[in-house]
C-alpha cells in the first residue's frame, strides 16, 4: 500500500487540504507555545490568514475538478455507443 503525501500545488482530495491545515494550525501552537508577543501573534495571524485563503482556492479547485469530470462521463451513455 502507497500512501501519497499532501500536494499544496496540485490538490486532488480534501485530505491533501485537510493535511495541510492541521499543520499550519499545529506550527502555529508550537510558535504561540515557544514565543509569544504582538509581532509574533500578528505574523501567526498572516499566516493563517494565508493558509485559510490556500485551503479556500484548493477546495474550490477540487470541486471544479470534478464537475469537469463528472461532465465528460455524462456526455456519452454507455447506451449511445
Amino acid at each position: 500500500m502507497t500512501i501519497r503525501l499532501p500536494s499544496v500545488r496540485h490538490p486532488q482530495t480534501f485530505y491533501d487540504v485537510f493535511s495541510v491545515v492541521a499543520v499550519a494550525v499545529t506550527i502555529m501552537a508550537l510558535v504561540l507555545t515557544l514565543r509569544y508577543g504582538s509581532v509574533i501573534r500578528l505574523e501567526m495571524a498572516v499566516f493563517m490568514t494565508v493558509v485559510f485563503i490556500w485551503a479556500g482556492w484548493a477546495i474550490e479547485r477540487i470541486l471544479a475538478e470534478s464537475a469537469k469530470r463528472s461532465q465528460r462521463r455524462r456526455r456519452k451513455p454507455p447506451w449511445n455507443q
